[in-house]
């Protein structure tokens, strides 16, 4: 009930709630560096980042936090590219290695020491996240939690369901939640990733905050595969359910470049850059960052920025601007579900892949009022009027710019920005 009172007092600019010193900070919250399978230092991804315009950034890698003394094997490839870019950027002799059990070793900095180095307050901040990662015979269970201050450990392999494991990594960070009295912002990572979570699972649930609507890393399939839909649609499904049937909040939406790959000539696909969430909060501290995002004020974005986001519960206006780039054109679409839909629905069977195993299917809803735009204008500016007759409605900002080569057919590379849904706690 907290969640929802802010959401609707404060979420999408209504100033009036939250005191008008609130600002907009850029960040990433899915990164990997050599702490697990990026390809960089962690000083230099944060480097790139900061040096990039971003205002924060969180390191996520996978069943790790970035704490104590860690030496790494380097590939042959990876140390020569990787050392010699770093010593370049902080000095010779800055890596330190070492030869153990006849392998050479580099030590990586730990977090506390990539702060000393990188962290300005007020200007560019490190907020300590964790990739919960568990893999199931074919499929898996891969949430980010968002400052965190302990390793909240999972198993890398399981027998169990999907259900089961996003299950256990919910207790887990509700528990440290409690434990810290800090907010975490836990979300689930590339859902359509080995097609393992529909949008039943997440609506299921209870205390999900977000999930990745983009990630620009490799075989995410945000667009779905022709058979199974994109992770918008199973978005729109999921926050239906939660509102419609269960009483429970929307999840957030997210976008992400979920980095691995830095030395590439052109670093699209798993580089740095590609998406991000822009946040409006009080201050640049994680748990200000954090708690913005719990409440659901930020957008998230592959290029499009907001020059004004405003929704308004007292005029029941929904306003979206957009910082227009020259020569790019621009459409402003609301969607959403009415709050009359049904959520008469057809299960889609399981696919079965090439090694036998099935990957469930988000169900096939009958209902076009699930998911559907309610207007549409070409331009940097729009306002909708809400009806009333609204359980939710979202904006995507669509462009005709497209910076980034199509990797595959199921990429989704347009400049373009998502926000978070609204209205759906109006009386």
């Amino acid at each position: 009930m907290v969640k929802a009172i802010l959401l609707v007092c404060a979420a999408l600019g209504v100033s009036t709630c939250r005191g008008d010193e609130l600002q907009w900070y850029k960040g990433n919250i899915h990164t990997h560096t050599f702490w697990s399978d990026g390809d960089d230092f962690p000083e230099m991804v944060v480097d790139w980042y900061k040096n990039h315009g971003y205002d924060f950034l969180v390191l996520s890698d996978h069943n790790i936090l970035s704490r104590g003394e860690k030496w790494k094997a380097l590939r042959a490839d990876q140390a020569n590219v990787a050392i010699d870019k770093a010593e370049k950027r902080w000095g010779r002799g800055h890596v330190r290695t070492r030869i153990m059990d006849g392998a050479n070793e580099v030590r990586l900095l730990p977090l506390n020491e990539v702060r000393d180095l990188l962290e300005e307050p007020g200007k560019f901040i490190m907020i300590e996240g964790l990739e919960m990662t568990t893999s199931m015979e074919g499929l898996a269970a891969y949430t980010n939690s968002m400052n965190v201050s302990k390793l909240l450990s999972v198993e890398r392999q399981s027998k169990r369901s999907v259900e089961q494991e996003l299950g256990i990594h919910s207790h887990l960070v509700n528990r440290h939640s409690h434990a810290t009295g800090k907010p975490v912002f836990w979300q689930v990572n590339h859902p359509n990733f080995k097609f393992s979570i529909t949008g039943e699972q997440m609506a299921d649930l209870a205390l999900l905050d977000g999930v990745e609507i983009m990630n620009s890393s490799s075989n995410c399939y945000n667009p779905g595969d022709g058979s199974r839909p994109s992770v918008e649609r199973v978005w729109d499904i999921a926050n239906t359910i939660r509102l419609k049937s269960d009483g429970l909040p929307p999840i957030f939406g997210t976008a992400t470049d979920d980095t691995h790959d830095y030395h590439r000539e052109n670093p699209v696909v798993n580089g740095p850059g590609t998406a991000w969430v822009m946040v409006r909060a009080k201050s640049l501290t994680a748990d200000s960052i954090t708690g913005a995002m719990k409440e659901g004020d930020f957008y998230s974005s592959t290029g499009v920025v907001l020059k004004r986001l405003d929704f308004s519960p007292l005029y029941k206006t929904f306003t979206a601007e957009v910082d227009a780039e020259p020569g790019v054109q621009y459409e402003i679409e609301f969607k959403g579900s009415l709050s009359k839909v049904s959520m008469a629905h057809e299960h889609a069977p399981d696919v079965v892949d090439e090694k036998g195993i099935e990957h469930p299917v988000t169900a096939n809803y009958l209902d076009h009022n699930i998911g559907k735009t309610f207007m549409s204008k070409k331009g940097t500016r729009a306002t909708y009027l809400l009806k009333g007759n609204e359980l939710f409605v979202r904006a995507v900002v669509h462009s005709n710019a497209y910076p980034y080569f199509k990797y595959d057919e199921y990429s989704d590379f347009e400049k373009k920005a998502w926000t978070q849904p609204v209205g759906w706690k109006i009386d």
